[in-house]
């Protein structure tokens, strides 16, 4: 009986720091886990790390254009194949894994409906002919973020400017850079240098551009995040005008920015605003600034924490697979949870953060009596 078929890992969301030509990159690492009652035979074990990318869009009366990648795939052999199967005694498994990944790769982007960038792991056991194989998956989410110099260096973002010497106006948004889910605030000073202007029309608007590229090919397209409208008629009355609004950066709908050769993703705040000259003529004003989106949620932190693993996280695969040989292993195939030091923990020496959940619950041995196994009627 397999009571658990896992893939642990030690960060669930990875960072890369700095543009593709300046990262240095990030470490992938975990560890596959097994934990089975009875003898079981296994072919072979394997964990595959796999990244790819789809982007396709709709040219009017043209056939669709799209064009489907991998952009990266690592394969662990844990157990290799060989002429007889290995026999997996009753027992407590893990095979620790470690991977450093490039800082050229292009980081996760999902909710996106003309592409997506996603990377997983998949892990399987191979088993007899009618048997099922064990199979497990596991998200792993990729983020880049600017470097922390970066950052500091946008710590304000003020525009001014004047309009035919009718009016001075300053935007500002306080700084440059955000996260999704945050709030950006925003500020409008106008101050009027000729009499009777009275504010008409105020949209305030936070824009995603997105641009695809397949090949020599691209498509743009514009997707409003969030709008402030006012329509009535304001009267500036003294020297100045000032408007003070929050937009919002909700991460079910808006991406961070991103710049690859698949998809260029880039924000602004644009305001329009009309005015009107003692009842008269009007005069429309436009102005925006770029705002750069993230999606770590402390672009300067590097802590990341881990979560809890699901129950739920393995199934079992229905295929047969009629490649297995059917022989029956000898005893020199017999593989106990100690053996080839398949019984390793994950935290190791040069890891100086307190150990989390998934580091800990395999530290110490699994009873299966006690703990997994469920309880006898006649203990309750």
């Amino acid at each position: 009986m397999t009571l658990l078929f896992q893939i642990r890992l030690e960060q669930d969301s990875l960072i890369l720091r700095g543009p593709p030509t300046e990262s240095v990159g990030c470490v992938l690492r975990g560890q596959l886990v097994l934990v089975i009652t009875e003898p079981i035979k296994s072919k072979e074990i394997k964990l595959t790390f796999l990244g790819k990318s789809k982007t396709a869009w709709d040219s009017g009366n043209v056939r669709e254009t799209s064009e489907k990648r991998i952009l990266y795939k690592h394969d662990w052999v844990f157990l290799a194949a060989q002429e007889k199967y290995h026999i997996l005694q009753p027992g407590n498994y893990s095979w620790n894994f470690e991977l450093a990944l490039p800082g050229t790769l292009i980081e996760t982007i999902e909710q996106c409906n003309r592409s997506y960038v996603r990377y997983n792991l998949k892990a399987t056991l191979k088993r007899p002919i009618f048997a099922q194989n064990l199979r497990t998956k596991r998200k792993v989410q990729i983020n880049r973020c600017l470097m922390s110099n970066y950052f500091n260096s946008l710590q304000s973002v003020v525009l001014l400017n004047s309009w035919k010497n009718k009016i001075e106006y300053e935007f500002s948004i306080g700084r440059g850079y955000f996260c999704l889910d945050d709030k950006i605030p925003v500020e409008l000073i106008i101050k009027p240098l000729v009499n009777g202007i009275s504010i008409h029309r105020f949209n305030l608007i936070f824009e995603e551009n997105r641009t695809y590229r397949i090949g020599l090919k691209t498509m743009k397209e514009v997707v409003i995040i969030d709008v402030k409208r006012d329509s009535s008629l304001i009267p500036i009355v003294g020297e100045t005008w000032i408007k003070n609004e929050e937009m919002s950066i909700p991460k079910s709908r808006c991406l961070a920015d991103s710049e690859n050769n698949q998809i260029r993703i880039e924000h602004k705040l644009r305001f329009d605003i009309t005015f009107q000259i003692e009842g008269k003529d009007y005069y429309e004003v436009t102005a925006s600034l770029p705002v750069i989106i993230t999606s770590c949620p402390n672009p300067i932190d590097t802590t990341m924490f881990d979560t809890l693993p699901t129950y739920n996280s393995y199934y079992f695969d229905r295929e047969i697979d009629e490649d297995l040989p059917s022989s029956i292993p000898s005893d020199s195939n017999t593989i106990t949870p100690r053996d080839n030091n398949l019984y390793n923990n994950l935290s190791s020496s040069s890891n100086n953060n307190l150990p989390s959940y998934d580091s800990t619950i395999y530290l110490i041995p699994l009873s299966i009596s006690d703990y997994i196994l469920p309880p006898a009627y006649g203990t309750i």
